[in-house]
């Protein structure tokens, strides 16, 4: 067992494509877009227009480092964290949203 069992040492962070990060942000991102959409007119107002914006532009700058980064642990480490940001943008402006209700 010479393989190392370190996270930082998967595959998924050293050597994929990052096609995988697009589909698992896609799948998190388009959930997160349509319960902000619907929460659009709880208060306070604007939180999830904010939300929404913030997910959107998180998801188009993992676009354009999937396509433009050429350093494979720069671009996979970048979509991970990209990814993590888009759950933690939509859990943040929930929350603000329910304790306002």
């Amino acid at each position: 067992m010479s393989e190392s069992q370190k996270v930082t040492k998967q595959p998924a962070l050293t050597t994929a494509s990052g096609g995988i990060w697009l589909v698992v942000a896609g799948i998190i991102a388009l959930l997160s877009l349509i319960l902000l959409f619907l929460m659009r007119d709880l208060k306070p107002l604007g939180a999830s227009v904010t939300g929404i914006v913030i997910i959107v532009v998180a998801y188009l700058a993992m676009l354009a480092i999937r396509y433009g980064v050429r350093a494979p642990r720069v671009r996979l480490w970048s979509l991970a964290f990209l990814t993590i940001g888009i759950a933690v943008t939509f859990m943040t402006i929930a929350i603000i949203m329910v304790y306002s209700a």
